[in-house]
């Protein structure tokens, strides 16, 4: 049996320099991984030039859609409404003001520490620094002077979703390589995504693709990601079609040399559950069609938009759900801890009344939102391209 090669500097693949590469990577969502691809030095170094490159571009879109990851966590990311307010935007979906610098304030015998903070967490650890300074510093005593507040941001929040260049390409074709190492395809025979995955100058061979969809059974309420490969010996052509997060559609060319058995393979994920989906596709793109995407000759970012649009109308939607839940829960242990109540206790009337008022008075800000604000909170129409500069 021939010794099994890195795709990338070729050396072989051995039990102690195998590693385990994401077909999508982790960074924002994927979890399922192919052996015996890259070496562990050729992945670390993909994962930090090539995938963190696509996962910085992507990530406010992971920050609305990725809520499960095989390792680590989705980063905060600090954006600005469209009247300029900074504002940073959790994974969880929650958005918080960005921690400002101290200011201290002498008054009398004493200080008055103001600053504003995203957790309690922070506030005690802001406190304990200056117990250095100031050594009569009372941390539990001033924790009680921290005053919590919760509002609904009524601006929208704006980015600038681009998604392209050198490395995050890179990201892109190595997803379809990957899979197609997976489906039995020898690495060195894919001489289109070596010769880019290889050298620094190497021709780009990925491109945009909406003439039409090729997800041919598309739900309608889900994001997901998807990677698909053919691989046709009467044409000696073998490329990919990548999906990110609904939105951003690529067609990967990987080799026109190919001369194996027909083939065809495909991966799909959502990123918001992990749960793996199963697609059909039509790769039936003719050779020209092909070229034409690798090339880029198209400018479909009318396209792009409206697949964008669609992604966050999705995102805003379960994020709604997701609050309407959250708010429920939290007004309903914040009323029955305020009135005392215990588990199994009688509920009357005068009881009855009190939990609902208090309900009410907790549930109030979030209808006052909804009322001033006329429809659920929404994200801001993105700038975008749809030539990925190479």
């Amino acid at each position: 049996m021939a010794p099994q090669l890195c795709a990338r500097c070729d050396i072989e693949i051995t039990r102690r320099n195998d590693s385990r590469e994401h077909i999508v990577p982790n960074a924002i969502g994927g979890r399922r991984k192919v052996r015996a691809f890259f070496c562990r030095k050729c992945n670390s170094s993909a994962g930090r030039k090539w995938d963190a490159a696509a996962a910085n571009q992507l990530n406010f879109l992971a920050l609305h859609l990725t809520r499960r990851r095989d390792r680590g966590e989705v980063r905060p990311g600090d954006y600005t409404t469209l009247p300029g307010t900074p504002v940073r935007v959790h994974p969880d979906g929650h958005l918080s003001f960005p921690r400002s610098a101290p200011e201290v304030v002498e008054r009398g015998s004493g200080v008055e520490i103001r600053a504003r903070v995203t957790t309690r967490k922070e506030a005690r650890e802001l406190l304990q620094g200056f117990k250095r300074s100031y050594p009569k510093l009372n941390v539990e005593e001033s924790m009680q002077g921290v005053v919590e507040e919760q509002k609904y941001l009524s601006e929208k929040v704006g980015a600038v979703c681009y998604f392209g260049g050198p490395q995050s390409g890179r990201s892109i074709v190595k997803s379809a390589f990957a899979l197609a190492v997976a489906s039995g395809v020898v690495a060195q025979t894919c001489n289109q995504a070596r010769s880019y995955l290889k050298c620094e100058d190497g021709e780009p061979c990925f491109g945009y693709y909406y003439e039409r969809d090729l997800v041919t059974n598309r739900p309608i309420d889900r994001v997901f990601h998807c990677v698909a490969i053919k691989g046709d010996p009467v044409t000696g052509k073998l490329f990919g079609y990548v999906e990110l997060f609904s939105v951003y559609r690529m067609i990967v060319g990987l080799s026109d040399q190919y001369c194996g058995i027909p083939l065809f393979n495909s991966y799909a994920i959502d990123p918001t559950s992990g749960e793996e989906l199963d697609f059909d596709f039509d790769l039936s793109l003719t050779e020209d069609e092909v070229r034409t995407a690798i090339s880029n000759q198209h400018d479909y970012t009318a396209e792009l938009v409206l697949a964008f649009e669609s992604a966050a109308a999705i995102a805003q939607s379960r994020s709604f759900a997701s609050e309407q839940m959250r708010v429920a829960k939290v007004a309903w242990t914040g009323a029955v801890a305020k009135l005392g109540l215990s588990p199994g206790q009688e509920m009357t009337a005068e009881i009855a009344t009190a939990l609902s008022r208090e309900i009410v008075s907790r549930v109030q800000p979030f209808l006052a939102h909804l009322i001033s604000a006329r429809r659920p909170p929404t994200i801001a129409r993105p700038q975008t391209q749809a030539c990925p500069e190479k």
